[in-house]
This record gives structure tokens, sequence and C-alpha cells, in this order.
């Protein structure tokens, strides 16, 4: 007797640097910055960069503008 597999749903889902783009209205520079600043986490993927949509939408509530503007240029 076999068992097929279950499959789990993602717990995370995760975002392209193009979605987290227009989700926030950021630049790509922008995003990479607040990358290299520590306030966004991002998953590596092969070469790929991947972001968290909790994350993302936890530092919109957060006011993503005002860290965004205070980032070095």
């Amino acid at each position: 007797m076999t068992q097929t597999p279950t499959q789990t749903p993602p717990t995370q889902t995760l975002l392209t640097v193009k979605t987290v783009q227009q989700w926030t209205q950021l630049s790509r520079t922008t995003i990479y910055r607040l990358t290299v600043g520590g306030h966004l986490h991002p998953v590596r993927i092969g070469r790929a960069l991947r972001f968290r949509r909790d994350e993302v939408a936890e530092l919109m509530q957060n006011g993503v503008t005002t860290i965004a503007d205070n980032l070095a240029p």
C-alpha cells in the first residue's frame, strides 16, 4: 500500500524585485538600499533575490517612505 505525498501550502509568499517596486512605488535602487541597510531581508534563489511578502507589508505599514528617505544616496 502506497501513500501519495500531500503537498504543504507555502507559508511564505516570495515577491520579485519588480513586484516589490510595483507594490511600494519605490525604485529598484531604493529596494536594494533597504536590503543593504538591513530593513529588508531577501531570500536568494540562485542568483535571484526574492522578498517575503509579509516583511514588505510590515515595512509599508511602518512607513517605508520615511525609512527610504533616511537612506544614504
